[in-house]
């Protein structure tokens, strides 16, 4: 059993070596003394495994025994930078990164201020989802958005991250989106402004731009992403979009974070709310509040493997709001779709293409 468990974890070393997987490696950023320990486990495994056909079926203990060793040191021994030091204010991806507490009535909306390398005087507010915050697992989308020149924002909303006291109540929340809007908009320099929302964000956002028509006046591109138009969440609906997570094409992110890292993130998650999600979502109504929004060039996010916002609600989305682009993805989860950079890079271009001047 240690030749055949020598020869998995030289199998994985060097798999995760020639992909670039820091996070699932014995030698992290050193990829030489990767194919080197690679190499030596693969031809110790070799001298020791008995000359009998039988031991290869031990492959099938040893493999996932030999995938744990690699993410455990991808963890612990040469980590990748935390995916989110981009928000430091010295993170070589931008100009700055500044917290920020936006007025809003009685209250302030913790949020962060990211300046582009190259600005082009245009922003995007962006909101997460329920039970995320202003950071979470956010890296991806907000370096495709800055890439793009776009200023972001990105806020939590009531009961999530710094927002935590105040619960997410209805319709206390609808003024959130709209003085987030208004706090970007006067930025120095801002020409044009756009809003990009998560999930409950998109709800939250176009609830909100609804009730609001000098906000909504302002916003020249809006984003919804993922958005269901209703929510019947059950054990089996969640262990769906935890299988299909799971499949999603986002090996990659071991290129970035460490399951060490990935764990901190998801434990920083969660909210306060007077409202279950599903009732959020029947409060907020995407598909009437978004029929308010005319005029408002819209893209419509969806993927095919979404098991909780499907592409049956996007088409929903569309049917109320004929206007809206409807841009299809096929292999994404709900969970996964921002932390797929083709994506990503499409929205970014998209919400730069709208936002800029005729």
């Amino acid at each position: 059993m240690i030749a055949v468990f020598l020869i998995s974890l030289a199998i994985g070393q060097l798999i995760s070596t020639g992909q670039g997987w820091r996070a699932a490696s014995l030698t992290g950023r050193h990829r030489i003394a990767g194919y080197g320990l690679g190499l030596a486990l693969l031809l110790t495994g070799a001298a020791l495994l008995p000359p009998a056909w039988p031991v290869v079926g031990w492959a099938l203990a040893t493999g996932p025994l030999a995938l744990l060793v690699l993410l455990a040191a991808g963890s612990l021994l040469d980590p990748p930078p935390h995916p989110d030091d981009l928000f430091s204010p010295d993170h070589p991806a931008h100009n700055g990164c500044s917290a920020v507490n936006i007025p809003d009535g009685n209250n302030s909306i913790p949020a962060l201020l990211l300046t582009p390398k190259n600005p082009v005087g245009l922003g995007v507010c962006l909101v997460p989802g329920a039970g995320d915050h202003k950071t979470m697992f956010k890296w991806r989308l907000v370096e495709s958005l800055l890439a793009e020149g776009l200023a972001v924002l990105t806020l939590d909303p009531p009961g999530h991250g710094d927002n935590r006291p105040r619960a997410m109540n209805y319709p206390d929340c609808l003024s959130v989106v709209p003085a987030a809007v208004e706090f970007l908009q006067q930025q120095p320099g801002m020409r044009a402004v756009g809003t990009a929302g998560i999930s409950l964000g998109g709800a939250l956002a176009l609830a909100g731009l609804a009730e609001n028509k000098k906000a909504a006046g302002l916003v020249k591109a809006l984003a919804v992403i993922e958005t269901p138009v209703e929510l019947n969440y059950s054990p089996r609906l969640r262990y769906r979009e935890l299988w299909r997570a799971l499949r999603a094409p986002v090996l990659s992110l071991l290129r970035e974070v460490s399951l060490r890292q990935m764990r901190q993130s998801w434990r920083s998650g969660g909210y306060r709310s007077q409202h279950s999600t599903a009732e959020l979502f029947s409060l907020l109504q995407p598909v009437e509040a978004i029929s308010r929004l005319p005029g408002i060039p819209t893209l419509l996010v969806y993927s095919g493997a979404d098991p909780i916002a499907p592409l049956s609600h996007g088409q929903a989305v569309q049917q109320a709001a004929p206007w809206a682009e409807l841009l299809t993805i096929r292999r994404a989860s709900h969970l996964t779709l921002t932390l797929m950079p083709d994506i990503n890079r499409q929205m970014a271009r998209w919400l730069r293409m709208k936002l800029s001047p005729p």
